[in-house]
């Protein structure tokens, strides 16, 4: 009898600590890669960078519910990854439905806008190129990227276009400022923090000139699998209340996006 009894608190005991065990289970954060595509300046920096800035300030929000560890990779390796994985599990930072074929939005559940930006094109203040159309960088050194397409531009290239590429921005502004380049094509975000970096010394705000119609405008998103529509909702969430959060309009500023 007192084996049977000895026998029946263990047992409860056990039972006890497995339901303690799952309560905190259940409650417990749920560890996600945030993929970040972006190599360049603001978005990865010597310091951190955007995409990090933002991996924190969603784990901020979300603490107790989701903890989220960035994963910068290429472009490439993210389609052949994630892009074609339906039920892929994470998030994925600061593209548009335009860059990864969902114009639609019918492959992704895609959070709020998390910031606007565009692809301005940069010439030298003594040589203004002001952009209308592709037909606006008719006979110029463009000034490239390897690796990156330009939309309305792919096909001129080694015709009426002159491309040469290299392997980051920072050398792009230089080469056009020395009028190496005439004109070459980037994020406008990476531009302003750029300029704000070396502008003052190298003075690139008066040496260069960003046209006024930019290649392309577009918004910034988060998405994730249409597997997840609950992790897309807490995103949500967040994202809805970040332009007149203090918090978030510090980070821009660090990084000179209004």
């Amino acid at each position: 009898m007192a084996t049977s009894r000895t026998m029946h608190r263990l047992a409860s005991g056990c039972l006890g600590l497995a339901l303690a065990s799952g309560t905190g289970m259940a409650g417990a954060e749920e560890a996600l890669t945030a993929y970040n595509t972006y190599q360049s300046v603001p978005f990865v920096t010597e310091k951190g960078g955007l995409a990090q800035d933002l991996v924190a300030y969603l784990n901020q929000k979300l603490k107790g519910k989701y903890q989220f560890q960035l994963n910068s990779l290429p472009r490439d390796r993210l389609n052949q990854t994630v892009i074609n994985d339906p039920n892929f599990k994470g998030i994925v930072l600061l593209l548009n439905p335009l860059f990864v074929d969902d114009a639609e939005r019918k492959k992704f559940l895609w959070t709020q806008p998390v910031m606007a930006d565009s692809n301005a094109v940069i010439s030298m203040a003594s040589k203004k190129i002001e952009y209308t159309d592709p037909d606006s960088l008719k006979g110029t050194r463009f000034a490239g990227i390897s690796g990156n397409r330009y939309a309305g531009l792919e096909d001129r290239f080694g015709k009426d276009i002159q491309r040469d590429n290299v392997g980051e921005e920072m050398t792009n502004i230089r080469k056009v400022a020395a009028g190496r380049a005439d004109v070459t094509i980037m994020a406008f975000s990476t531009y302003r923090y750029l300029v704000k970096q070396i502008g003052e010394s190298a003075k690139l705000d008066t040496t260069l000139y960003v046209s006024s119609k930019p290649h392309a405008k577009f918004d910034r998103f988060i998405f994730v699998s249409k597997a997840d529509p609950v992790l897309a909702k807490e995103l949500d969430g967040v994202i809805g209340g970040m332009k007149a959060d203090p918090a978030w309009k510090a980070v821009l500023a660090r990084y000179a996006i209004e």
